[in-house]
């Protein structure tokens, strides 16, 4: 019998794990209950368990997975895909998306549409990729909708409609994930099928950019560089450029905003500096080395 991923997982708020419920998971996790390997897997994951949680996370999430719980496909899944605590194969986490995707898990689906897309594990199929995220759109998914929005705008494995694809971006933004933010920002900034509107792609840029989407910072960063900015604009844009340099989604990403850098400090004083570090430092909670190089 499959089991689907609850909303939370038991203990995620953090702090310890009361012993008799790691008990009671365990003894039923040791009988094969796919719940409770997902539930110990995922405290492994997330250090709730000590050393021996975490190094026996991959092997219960396995487990559960094999019994057909759709979350720890996904998730194992995804880490198959970042090569954390396994082995990087995207061909190992397409089985294990297409196994959810295949019951109707909306997650997986969107997962497995982006290897198809990419080719990355699996056969490209635009098509397919398509039906795989128009399912998981129907089930509410916001990062789906996002998605499809992107593929009817350039017309990739369905028939281009500029109206609907703008349409799904939007709809995907309002309570997605950062990225579906940022893609709707763009629009915005560029007037692809609406109208221009760079006020309105600036709210949605800080949005997806405050949520830690390194692409959102870099395009508001420029924004706010913008026409003879003001004194605050541009100790905002320096902090978005900073966090950028430090960990940008890309090498190339990250060279970039060193590069803009050197030039936007110039004509900051020494206090703005300072505030543009701090107000860095801050978002990433405290990491000490942001402005090494800049200044």
């Amino acid at each position: 019998m499959r089991r689907r991923s609850p909303p939370t997982v038991l203990g995620a708020e953090g702090g310890s794990v009361p012993t008799p419920t790691v008990a009671a998971l365990t003894t039923r996790a040791d009988a094969g209950d796919a719940e409770a390997l997902y539930q110990l897997g995922m405290l492994g994951l997330a250090g709730r368990l000590g050393d021996d949680g975490r190094f026996r996370s991959i092997d219960r999430l396995t487990a559960a997975a094999a019994a057909e719980h759709d979350g720890a496909c996904f998730v194992l899944g995804k880490l198959y895909v970042r090569g954390l605590m396994v082995k990087r194969s995207t061909a190992r986490a397409a089985q294990l998306f297409r196994a959810a995707a295949d019951r109707g898990d909306a997650k997986s689906q969107d997962a497995l549409a982006q290897l198809m897309l990419s080719g990355d594990g699996v056969e490209k199929d635009q098509e397919a990729a398509a039906r795989l995220l128009d399912s998981a759109a129907a089930a509410g998914l916001p990062e789906a909708k996002s998605n499809l929005g992107i593929l009817y705008l350039r017309g990739e494995g369905v028939e281009r409609d500029v109206a609907r694809g703008v349409q799904l971006l939007r709809e995907g933004a309002e309570n997605g994930p950062p990225s579906a933010q940022f893609n709707y920002g763009w629009l915005l900034e560029t007037g692809t099928g609406v109208p221009r509107d760079p006020a309105e792609a600036r709210k949605w840029y800080e949005r997806a950019a405050e949520r830690g989407n390194t692409l959102a910072q870099y395009n508001l960063a420029g924004m706010l560089l913008r026409d003879d900015p003001a004194p605050a604009d541009r100790v905002a844009a320096v902090k978005w450029l900073l966090l950028v340099s430090v960990v940008g989604d890309s090498p190339a990403l990250r060279d970039t905003a060193k590069t803009m850098l050197p030039r936007v400090i110039a004509e900051m004083s020494p206090e703005d500096l300072e505030a543009a570090s701090q107000a860095a430092l801050a978002h990433l909670g405290g990491v000490q080395d942001v402005a090494m190089g800049a200044r």
